[in-house]
């Protein structure tokens, strides 16, 4: 694992000729926080009604389609019966042809539909979760399109409604879609978008590109006050100090050491025994330097992915703290700088499932 500096994305993460950008908001920028099971307004019922009024295009990257939510199927071929181009990457895998298998039926039932739809790089792993919709709205963050995703796991999305920020992940897909997304690079200019104003940062990553794990990085280093953390997976690499996972456990220690109010929350991941093991094993890390950590409930799943900083600034997505999360997978994440209207509804879900979470510890 090679050494990474600490440094944060402002203004260009570059794609061949085009750019991937930090928008600032502007008065016809919407931010919709989508949170929790199926709810109304939730994510369910903005896809719905995202794809019902899609008039150009839709894009979708994906890690997990199950065929069974066949309303998603049969909006986006009704969208497509309407004129709309409709495009569907799913994650295919050559080092686990199950992934392949658990995604065929979609894929197949799409293309039934007339859908321009296809399996990603299978030796990339796609595990974003994104939909842009005529490249002005984009649906994003933590919930794969399965039944016990979309209805009972503590999921932490977004809608954005702004052309801006849907451009910078509709040439990310594009780059995807042709072949292109193992070019893509990403600069990392100087000063911190946090002192520059309300902002929105599109953050998707490739294999290699670091933007959501060097952002965390600066966005923990630069906090004031709170750091609060909601994360499916954890991991921590005795052996490799210099990950970015390691990186950013070291960053809550050192907030916490600055006098910060430092919480993370894990889901014990009762369902799969590796990454139970993994998340014990980081628990036990951040308990040990300082930091209180809390498990869910065995009986629930919470899959968010949710850092929230100051009571200000947000950073949500797909991306675990993981190595192949962080570094190598196929993701799409995206910031609120400055938008403390915005990040209220995000730190009170994580209230709410802290508070419902079992403590480590006295």
């Amino acid at each position: 694992m090679r050494k990474r500096g600490n440094h944060w994305i402002r203004g260009l993460l570059g794609v061949a000729a085009a750019t991937l950008a930090v928008w600032g908001s502007a008065q016809s920028t919407s931010v919709w926080p989508l949170l929790g099971p199926s709810t109304p307004g939730g994510v369910r019922d903005a896809l719905g009604r995202s794809f019902a009024a899609a008039e150009r295009s839709i894009e979708v990257l994906l890690s997990t389609f199950d065929v069974a939510e066949g309303w998603i199927v049969e909006a986006l071929g009704d969208a497509r019966e309407r004129g709309v181009r409709v495009r569907v990457m799913l994650d295919g895998s050559s080092w686990s042809p199950s992934i392949t298998e658990r995604n065929r039926p979609a894929l197949e039932a799409l293309l039934a539909r007339g859908v321009e739809a296809r399996f990603d790089d299978m030796d990339t792993t796609t595990h974003a979760k994104l939909a842009i919709v005529d490249r002005a709205t984009v649906i994003l963050g933590s919930t794969n399109w399965n039944h016990y995703a979309l209805t009972e796991h503590a999921q932490a999305d977004v809608r954005v409604d702004d052309p801006r920020v849907a451009e910078a992940f509709a040439v990310f897909f594009d780059c995807l879609w042709a072949g292109t997304g193992r070019g893509l690079e990403v600069s990392f200019p100087e000063p911190p978008p946090v002192a520059s104003g309300p902002a929105i940062v599109a953050l998707p990553d490739a294999d290699g590109t670091l933007a959501y794990g060097s952002f965390a990085l600066g966005l923990i280093g630069a906090a004031r006050r709170s750091v609060h953390v909601s994360m499916y997976r954890v991991s921590v690499y005795p052996a490799f100090d210099d990950s970015l996972s390691n990186q950013l456990v070291d960053a809550l220690v050192a907030a916490a050491g600055r006098g910060l109010d430092v919480r993370v929350l894990l889901d014990d991941c009762s369902f799969y025994e590796d990454s139970a093991a993994e998340n014990l094993e980081s628990a036990i890390t951040l308990y040990q330097r300082g930091i209180p950590v809390r498990f869910d409930a065995p009986d629930v799943t919470t899959h968010a992915k949710l850092l929230v900083v100051d009571g200000e600034h947000v950073l949500l997505g797909s991306t675990n703290w993981n190595y192949y999360s962080i570094e190598r997978n196929v993701e799409a994440n995206v910031a609120f700088i400055g938008l403390p209207d915005v990040a209220a509804r995000y730190d009170a879900y994580f209230e709410g499932l802290y508070g419902s979470a079992r403590s480590i510890g006295p």
